[in-house]
């Protein structure tokens, strides 16, 4: 994939998931912002840790933390968090 497309797509899936925060509301947003983050925060930590140690393998490496995971992370990720610990 080149990397207009790459970020082309990262671009798309944050605009989309934080879009999608309109329909939670202001005061759920308040509410589970802290934890959602927190689970942002030990993800990274498990995928800087998990490169380390080698426990997986990408075939098409992602030029850096920023171009790569980091789009997922504050995107889907973090909004996705907030989804779950809403409806649960």
């Amino acid at each position: 994939m080149s990397l207009k497309n790459q970020w082309l797509i990262n671009i798309t899936m944050v605009l989309l998931s934080w879009l999608s925060l309109s329909f939670l509301g202001r005061r759920n947003i308040k509410r589970f912002l802290p934890a959602s983050v927190l689970v942002v925060f030990l993800e990274a930590l498990n995928v800087q840790v998990g490169k380390k140690l080698k426990w997986w393998t990408f075939y098409n490496k992602p030029n850096s933390y920023i171009t790569g995971e980091l789009p997922f992370n504050l995107g889907p990720f973090l909004v996705g968090s907030m989804w779950i610990l809403k409806w649960t």
